[in-house]
């Protein structure tokens, strides 16, 4: 994605609030986290293997939407909103992750309280329905089916840096894999899904094998840590943060426009790149 250099039409560019949710399950050699290779048409990170996710739409947010999630606007505020300083807006992301995964993914997640999410062909059927553009709310209450932002558990906050023609705030979770669900690609947006064990994916995005954008392999990394305590660990961990501010990295650019470098705070340098 080419830099804007001119310091006022980079500041014009605002980041939008966007979902992702990182879903987890124990393999062979441990954690394994779900990843999807975005299409090569793309508009945004084309080619790269991500977490199922996307921007927040309006619809995320309405009140018939809300009422169907499986935890009050109060709730989320504090165990979301609170902990990501979003406030009254994380029932939007949540709701977000959760229609972003289903699109994304095909799988529907859902607490313990609900039993399951039907049967697959029912999910393949509301998963048409939803790409073809009709609500997540309305065919969530046709189905009989809660919006379980419970599974979600805040992790990270990046926002996109200064200077790229898209910016976005977003909000990542971790959520445990439904059982009994198996992913499959849309064919649209996302076109490969693979479970990966984290060491497995940052030692072939080192060979070139395995492409990811910067916070993808920063999400990655602090993965890696959980790799042989498995999903269990992680998700526990997850729910005792307390404090996730937002991560904003920084584009070192030479004099010629090119980018050098990607910083985060507190790295060498940081504080030395200039505010657009």
């Amino acid at each position: 994605m080419k830099l804007i250099t001119d310091p006022e039409a980079a500041r014009a560019v605002r980041p939008r609030p966007a979902a992702t949710t990182l879903v987890v399950r124990d393999g062979v050699q441990g954690l394994e986290v779900l990843m999807v290779r975005r299409s090569l048409q793309a508009s945004f990170m084309p080619g790269s293997y991500v977490f199922p996710g996307g921007a927040v739409d309006t619809a995320d947010g309405a009140p018939e939407a809300l009422r169907l999630c499986d935890e009050t606007a109060a709730t989320l505020a504090q165990r979301i909103g609170a902990v990501t300083q979003t406030g009254e807006q994380a029932a939007a992301f949540a709701v977000a992750a959760l229609r972003e995964c289903f699109e994304e993914s095909g799988l529907w997640l859902h607490g313990p309280a609900q039993a399951s999410a039907g049967d697959a062909a029912a999910r393949h059927v509301l998963r048409a329905r939803l790409l073809a553009g009709e609500p997540l709310a309305a065919l969530a209450q046709q189905a009989g089916l809660a919006l379980a932002t419970s599974t979600l558990v805040p992790w990270s906050r990046w926002v996109t840096p200064l200077g790229l023609s898209k910016r976005f705030d977003t909000l990542f979770f971790v959520a445990g894999a439904p059982p009994a669900q198996a992913p499959s690609v849309d064919a649209g947006e996302t076109t490969t899904l693979a479970w990966v064990h984290p060491p497995v994916a940052l030692e072939a995005h080192t060979r070139g094998e395995f492409p990811m954008e910067f916070a993808t392999v920063r999400t990655v990394q602090s993965l890696a840590p959980f790799a042989a305590g498995g999903a269990a660990a992680l998700l526990a961990h997850a729910a005792a943060l307390r404090h996730l501010p937002a991560l904003l990295p920084r584009i070192r650019v030479a004099p010629d426009g090119q980018r050098i470098a990607i910083l985060l705070p507190g790295e060498p340098g940081y504080d030395e790149v200039p505010l657009r």
